[in-house]
């Protein structure tokens, strides 16, 4: 499982991963988050990537190539923004991939 927080997270991000954290109990949970994130995360994940290269065609083809290589079953997308919407489509093979609500709201598993 991995979780992405690569934007401004705050109080509910930090509560949604923790939501997650309890609801996936015993599977390996993966951050992808920026360095401000990792610091606001620290002891939420087993394991934390730091993503400082944040912007560019190559950031972007770098991150869809390290999910890709990790095989996560499931993606939760904490940040929702059009990058990590589109991200979902260049990740091989598809993990199911969960848009967590603003509110931190975490969708049914299906």
């Amino acid at each position: 499982m991995i979780a992405i927080w690569l934007g401004a997270g705050g109080p509910a991000r930090r509560a949604a991963l923790a939501g997650l954290r309890a609801r996936h109990a015993g599977l390996p949970l993966i951050l992808l988050t920026t360095p401000e994130g990792a610091r606001a995360a620290e002891g939420l994940a087993d394991e934390i990537w730091s993503d400082g290269a944040a912007r560019g065609a190559a950031a972007f083809l770098a991150r869809a190539r390290r999910l890709s290589w990790a095989g996560p079953a499931i993606v939760y997308d904490l940040e929702g923004s059009r990058a990590t919407r589109f991200l979902r489509f260049c990740v091989w093979p598809r993990p199911q991939w969960r848009l967590v609500a603003r509110g931190g709201e975490i969708p049914p598993l299906s």
